[in-house]
């Protein structure tokens, strides 16, 4: 069964994360689409994994800005009622917290609705990864305090402040709210008025798993001259795509196992 080389998922990986759609990158690269698809939910399985192991214990008190990010599946909401209704369609909103100071992306979570049930996964994560209880600024949105009031108790009102008019720099969501734009124009499936939004919820999920490892370990920030992990501390060293590519090897079924049962259809290789 052939196999594409790591140089050759690299390019396809930095492709992904320039903003490219699936199709360009399959005339581009002179490969199959599926091959396109199957090597980003593969790609998006390792960075969920990495994400989830590495991104813990970050020391010293953390200021958090949160925010979410609304993108669509397969259709609008409106239309969502009328199209196939095993895939999930509809409104699809990526909660994110940030580290105003290392420019981290410490959570974030895919969500169909922005209701104070996914806020509420959203905090207890933050409070998972941090070795501090951190402050947390958001927008006026009632469901993060219904989430602060959730996970945090009576320290609420220490850990939450929300949005008003004037407010500094600390009590604003400033840094977020770009943040909001390096997703758009990095994740082709958040670019509006174009026909790139996701088809599967699943690939918009991947997509997200694959920004944020991408974004906290390889990409260097402009006005930290160094990546978000490089600067909270969580490595020394800088990564690439083809280190993301050697991800995938950890999860990636081996040679040599039973392949598909006799009758189905060969999957295509990546």
């Amino acid at each position: 069964m052939n196999r594409l080389s790591n140089e050759k998922r690299a390019k396809i990986l930095s492709l992904l994360v320039e903003g490219m759609s699936m199709q360009s990158i399959s005339r581009v690269e002179d490969v199959s689409i599926v091959t396109v698809a199957r090597l980003l939910a593969l790609a998006g399985e390792a960075c969920k994994h990495y994400h989830e192991e590495h991104i813990r214990d970050i020391k010293k008190k953390r200021r958090i800005q949160c925010d979410e990010v609304w993108a669509f599946v397969y259709a609008k909401q409106k239309r969502a009622p009328y199209v196939m209704p095993w895939d999930a369609a509809g409104h699809a909103w990526t909660f994110t917290a940030l580290d105003t100071k290392s420019k981290l992306l410490v959570s974030y979570l895919v969500s169909k609705n922005r209701s104070a049930t996914p806020a509420t996964r959203l905090f207890m994560d933050v409070s998972d990864r941090l070795q501090k209880r951190p402050k947390i600024t958001t927008d006026k949105l009632d469901a993060y305090r219904i989430a602060a009031n959730r996970v945090f108790g009576s320290k609420a009102n220490k850990v939450l402040s929300q949005t008003r008019k004037g407010s500094t720099t600390d009590h604003n969501t400033s840094y977020v709210e770009r943040h909001n734009l390096t997703i758009r124009m990095s994740n082709r499936r958040f670019a509006r008025k174009t026909n790139a939004f996701s088809k599967k919820f699943a690939k918009h999920a991947a997509m997200m798993h694959l920004f944020a490892v991408h974004y906290n370990f390889c990409r260097i920030h402009r006005s930290l001259r160094v990546t978000p992990a490089m600067e909270a501390g969580l490595t020394t060293t800088l990564k690439d795509c083809k280190w993301i590519a050697e991800l995938i090897e950890d999860i990636e079924p081996k040679p040599g196992k039973p392949g598909p049962k006799k009758g189905s259809k060969n999957r295509p290789s990546v």
